[in-house]
């Protein structure tokens, strides 16, 4: 039968119990010696009724009290222990940087990716006659996301100064790419024809494009090479876990062992 009955495991937590008030006393003291201990279990009395008569009870509790103190004692804080909590706490105060860090990068993909939907929006709308920047504005509202907030600033402001307007929201933002789109509606506003004005819009649509391609080859690249990094992690650690950390666990025992003998032999 696998397991202590219900009666034994009582009588074993009481006999846990009884040790512990021994323990207590000399938890810390390595210079304890057997017969301090087996003064204080004498005097105890929780042991008078254990095994065949009172001395054998009161020296299996001391050979059994001593070898736990000695277990209890010989625990310490061991070096790699304190290398991996200041590794976890490394890890921990980091953590919220790099995940600014990443939001940054995808807000400004995302802040690109808008960019390059207005330009496309103003390349349709410049080839209409009647355009003028405040429809312009109005269409760019109508589609914005990240840039929302300042265009809709501007297009309630433009009735009391195109310019102003403007330059309030060019003064709101500090992305080069949509300050470049505002600087062109400036232009446009000052009665320069608005394909005049956006007449580079092409060229720098088609850099921004080709910027995204090399961006979007570099991250295929790169998981690519995760995806590398995950297909060979089951061997690495099946190696590093059958034979390297066993060999470690083996070193650091024998280390922690020697060193023990040494501190007793003082």
């Amino acid at each position: 039968m696998d397991g202590l009955s219900e009666e034994d495991e009582a009588e074993a937590m009481e006999l846990t119990e009884k040790d512990n008030v021994i323990l207590d006393m000399f938890k810390g003291n390595t210079r304890a010696t057997t017969d301090e201990i087996r003064f204080a279990v004498e005097n105890s009395g929780l042991y008078e009724d254990e095994g065949d008569g009172e001395d054998e009870a009161i020296d299996t509790a001391t050979e059994r009290i001593e070898g736990k103190l000695k277990i209890i004692n010989s625990e310490y804080l061991k070096w790699f222990e304190v290398l991996l909590g200041f590794v976890f706490a490394l890890i921990a105060y980091m953590a919220p940087i790099w995940i600014l860090i990443f939001q940054v990068k995808m807000r400004q993909l995302e802040m690109e990716d808008e960019v390059m939907q207005f330009q496309t929006i103003i390349m349709m709308l410049m080839k209409i006659e009647r355009v003028n920047v405040e429809m312009i504005l109005e269409w760019l509202e109508r589609y914005a996301n990240i840039f929302k907030a300042p265009i809709s600033k501007c297009v309630n402001n433009y009735e009391a100064g195109a310019w102003e307007a403007l330059e309030a929201m060019k003064e709101d933002v500090s992305f080069q790419p949509f300050v470049r789109i505002i600087e062109s509606l400036q232009a446009a506003v000052e009665k320069i024809p608005i394909s005049e004005a956006f007449d580079e819009l092409d060229s720098e649509r088609e850099y921004y494009r080709e910027r995204r391609k090399e961006s979007n080859d570099r991250l295929i690249q790169r998981k690519g090479m995760i995806g590398k990094v995950i297909g060979f992690a089951p061997m690495v650690v099946m190696f590093v876990g059958y034979l390297i950390v066993p060999l470690v666990f083996i070193g650091l025992t024998s280390m922690s062992s020697s060193f023990d003998s040494m501190m007793s032999m003082q």
